[in-house]
């Protein structure tokens, strides 16, 4: 299978009063042809920053250090920012952001926001442009697109507002997408809707989805392979089906335990002591050990390799064949 996206080696720099620090170290994945991979973890662990990344969308006193960023073929890292902002975004790769209501602009009407996009990368008439805003409007379900192409957002409803930019998304017809959490906003059936909505139109559309979430329940339905960051890092990758029938990493499991189920649970759902670690205050050695069940001193002072168990890619002591001889 091609590979559309590549991001090798990532990492990234923030600079803030209190010193540099680095938000996410090491980045590796792929993102084949018409697949869905998702990007999982809690508040802090990296994911939004790696998508903004790719998208070469950090704030000001953000910066790519080190890592390379292949789509399709080009170092988006190696080309100027114009050849960025005209031929790249919007065009190939574009962005669903988690909130439509700040990621639209509140002044402008849904057609004009969407043509937008079509005039910054197309040779296009009004006329065209309309139309086919009106046609992809369509197919995101939206009805009676005629009339909502003159509307404002704040006269749509939340879900609408989110097809609104998923249309805006695909309109150029990318070959990747990226989804900021794009249904937390949104009730359970809205979430359900939009959720298949993208599946569909991963398909017709032939686009590669990177999917970023907090949810598992959502990276059950949606997506084709998954990782897990923790505190900037990548601790376990690999298929859906292997990582949630067979995860590796404590915090994997850990995710996975304090998922509510449909059959329920008696008593508290399982938790995950403490919360994940500022980029200012991150431990030595496993950024997990201090949150850990199995820890033992090396999680304390060595950063662990990743290491190839089954099908999945993990970062765990655990797994060092040494350790596991040690304690034979």
């Amino acid at each position: 299978m091609k590979d559309v996206l590549r991001v090798e080696n990532l990492t990234v720099e923030f600079k803030t009063e209190e010193g540099t620090f680095t938000a996410i170290e090491g980045v590796s994945f792929r993102l084949g042809e018409q697949r869905t991979l998702a990007i999982v973890g809690e508040s802090g662990s990296g994911k939004s920053v790696t998508s903004l990344a790719i998208m070469q969308l950090l704030a000001e006193n953000g910066r790519v250090t080190a890592g390379d960023i292949v789509l399709d073929g080009e170092h988006l890292l190696q080309l100027p920012p114009e050849q960025i902002q005209h031929r790249i975004l919007g065009q190939q790769i574009s962005m669903i952001f988690q909130e439509p209501m700040t990621a639209l602009n509140p002044i402008l009407t849904v057609g004009d926001q969407i043509t937008e996009v079509l005039f910054e990368h197309q040779d296009i008439s009004k006329r065209d442009a309309r139309a086919r805003a009106i046609d992809v409007l369509r197919e995101v379900g939206i009805p009676s697109p005629e009339k909502r192409i003159k509307q404002y957002p704040h006269e749509l409803s939340g879900g609408m507002r989110q097809r609104v930019m998923i249309a805006m998304g695909l309109v150029a017809q990318p070959k990747v997408m990226i989804a900021d959490e794009p249904t937390t906003a949104l009730d359970v059936t809205i979430e359900a809707q939009i959720l298949d909505l993208l599946d569909t139109l991963k398909r017709e559309f032939k686009t590669s989805i990177l999917f970023v979430t907090h949810d598992l329940n959502v990276v059950a339905d949606i997506a084709d392979d998954v990782i897990v960051m923790y505190a900037g890092e990548i601790v376990e990758r690999g298929s859906v089906l292997d990582v949630f029938e067979k995860p590796k990493h404590p915090y994997t499991r850990g995710l996975l335990e304090a998922m509510p189920t449909l059959s329920g649970t008696t008593g508290d759902l399982p938790t995950i002591p403490g919360v994940v670690p500022s980029i200012a205050t991150r431990p030595a050695g496993c950024r997990f050990h201090n949150r850990c069940a199995f820890v033992h001193d090396r999680c304390r002072s060595e950063s662990p390799a990743v290491h190839r168990v089954d099908e999945q890619d993990v970062r765990c002591h655990l797994f060092d064949p040494a350790i596991t001889r040690e304690s034979e």
